[in-house]
């Protein structure tokens, strides 16, 4: 009962907090429209953002120490502002990078979508029209005919399980997650021979269990039986193991055989054809774009599943992670924007007098907001704009990176043989999040400036002047 209670009370503050940042997301905007409108496009005849505004703004970022220490603050601001973007910028693309290579280790040697034709009637050039069709679509890499069978595997006297994967052999030579992978024989000779010199590919965990090495022979069941005098027997044959490849995943060296389609078809199937179809995209992240393009293209009745399906808690896992991150780094930079607002709250407040002085000789109420948005914006601008650069400049070199850190320590930074992680730290820079996250730094910095400058706006010459 107590658990209930608390799981519902904290689906309520969450629901209060998301509730709360999209009323001050709006409350922000509706600001933001409202000060901007009355600083871009007021109607006193006067010329926007004129030199002595921006000659103006830029003094007031370079007060002296004994005016309160405010372009010191400034700088600390640009500096707050600058790492927040840079730490961004580089946190996301090394968890862009770790998530790509999360995802290739989950699939595997799986394809994307799967396409499971439930018209029993297809024949082979019909299939193969279908392949070709669904080449055509773009971001499909690949899509191919393939059958797939758990069954028993026996060699030197021991028996074994096997995922037994059927494949033309053109498919498999060109598939470089294998192809790069093998570490015995070769893939040339693939589908080749006669009898039980046709030549597989097996998994390096599952041949050294099985004691086998390149040129062995490999005994592989069928879950179809043959009638024999002395009743019902297993249909198997023998195979020759002709390459043996380690790609790093246990579950694909420990149980993937890779076996011609034909053979597989005539072995599992009778010879059979099944209409089962594997298509590889050049993004994983592409299978929902992708679906209703597939559907289009198979112009037959089918049913389709994705890799997110066979894979539902990690594909969750992985999108929690990627949004609650890019949450928590959204607020890091809202709260390194604190520092610009208190740099303009500060300037505000010992530029009053010349904020009088400057209204008495002609400069209206639109001209002092533009000031000081200018002064809060070149803090922002810049720092953004750096921070950019650097933390372009870190992901671009990051084994640069990598390696001082190890020379530094003695000791490397992510072992390959517990991360798989062969070329490094793994970075992958998606263009459109670093330009939306400099647009975010911006954003704030200048909003962050929007209520000092409009309290500056509203100072009455008159009273500023009184004590003076």
């Amino acid at each position: 009962m107590i658990a209930v209670f608390l799981e519902w009370l904290f689906r309520g503050l969450g629901l209060l907090v998301i509730l709360g940042v999209i009323v001050a997301a709006i409350a922000l905007i509706v600001l933001y429209i409202i000060v901007i409108k009355k600083a871009i496009f007021t109607k006193d005849g006067t010329e926007k953002f004129s030199k002595i505004e921006r000659t103006t703004a830029t003094r007031y970022l370079k007060a002296k120490r004994n005016q309160g220490g405010v372009g010191l603050i400034a700088s600390i601001s640009f500096v707050c502002i600058m790492l927040a973007i840079a730490a961004m910028i580089i946190i996301m693309s090394i968890m862009n990078g770790f998530r790509g290579e999360v995802i290739r280790l989950t699939i595997g040697s799986e394809g994307h979508i799967y396409v499971n034709l439930t018209d029993p009637s297809i024949t082979e050039p019909e299939i193969k029209a279908l392949e070709s069709r669904l080449d055509a679509i773009p971001g499909v890499d690949e899509a191919f005919q393939y059958t797939q069978h758990y069954t028993g595997v026996q060699a030197n006297g021991v028996f074994g399980l096997g995922q037994v994967i059927g494949i033309r052999p053109d498919v498999l030579q060109s598939y470089d997650f294998i192809a790069n992978s093998v570490v015995e024989g070769s893939l040339e000779g693939f589908g080749q021979g006669a009898g039980s010199d046709r030549q597989i590919a097996m998994g390096s965990r599952l041949a050294a269990n099985l004691g086998l090495q390149v040129g062995d022979a490999i005994t592989v069941y069928s879950p179809r039986v043959r009638t024999t005098v002395t009743g019902p027997q297993p249909i198997r044959k023998n195979y020759t193991v002709g390459a043996i490849f380690s790609v790093g995943i246990i579950t694909t060296d420990l149980a993937y055989v890779y076996m011609d389609l034909e053979q597989s078809t005539l072995l599992f199937e009778g010879g059979e054809v099944m209409g089962k179809l594997q298509l590889r995209l050049e993004s994983p992240d592409d299978v929902d774009r992708l679906e209703q393009p597939v559907y289009d293209a198979l112009q037959t009745s089918a049913s389709l599943s994705t890799w997110r399906d066979k894979n539902a808690a990690t594909a969750t896992a992985l999108r929690t992670e990627q949004i609650a991150m890019r949450f928590i780094f959204m607020i890091v930079v809202i709260i390194a924007a604190f520092p610009v607002l208190a740099s303009m709250i500060m300037l505000v407040k010992n530029k009053s007098k010349d904020i009088a002085i400057l209204r008495t000789i002609g400069i209206t109420q639109g001209g002092i907001l533009r000031i000081f948005l200018m002064s809060g914006a070149v803090i922002g601008v810049l720092g953004t704009l750096a921070g950019l650069v650097i933390g372009t400049l870190f992901c671009l070199n990051i084994g640069l990176v990598q390696s001082a850190i190890e020379g530094i320590t003695g000791q490397p930074l992510f072992p390959e043989d517990v991360y798989q992680l062969a070329g490094g730290i793994p970075v992958k820079m998606v263009w459109p999040e670093i330009f939306g996250v400099a647009f975010w730094g911006f954003l704030i910095s200048t909003t962050a400036t929007l209520i000092p400058a409009l309290s500056a706006s509203k100072i009455d010459p008159v009273d500023a002047l009184r004590y003076e």
